[in-house]
């Protein structure tokens, strides 16, 4: 039996993607590096020590260069997998922003002009917000 073409992906990402050049995430008592963000959302990366619940979050901070920080900012996890299995396990988390003010809207727009290199050319990632 002939197997069916595939359909090809639909672009499901509302907001461009940009590469971060620094920022860091945190959430309760625990710290990523932020990899790429977009009003949407962003994915960031971190050492699995074991002690990261697995149970949904629902606010973080962000930090960024010259002291810019933006507090309690409501997240959803999308996804969480290991990308590292060496000596330390390195995992890349994907959240999107949700029910954002208007205040944080505007916020999360300057902090990813002045955290980020602009739009990310790699679509094949599995992070979309």
């Amino acid at each position: 039996m002939p197997k069916k073409p595939k359909k090809p992906e639909q672009e499901r990402r509302q907001h461009e993607r940009y590469s971060a050049k620094s920022g860091t995430i945190r959430i309760d008592e625990k710290a990523g590096e932020i990899i790429d963000i977009s009003m949407g959302g962003l994915s960031f990366s971190y050492v699995d020590r074991g002690d990261w619940s697995d149970t949904s979050f629902d606010q973080g901070m962000l930090f960024g260069d010259n002291d810019l920080c933006l507090e309690d900012l409501p997240l959803k996890i999308i996804s969480d997998c290991a990308i590292n299995s060496g000596l330390s396990i390195i995992r890349r988390c994907g959240v999107k922003f949700e029910g954002l003010t208007a205040k944080q809207l505007s916020q999360l727009e300057y902090f990813i002009w002045a955290n980020s290199y602009g739009p990310d050319s790699n679509d094949d990632d599995n992070f979309k917000a």
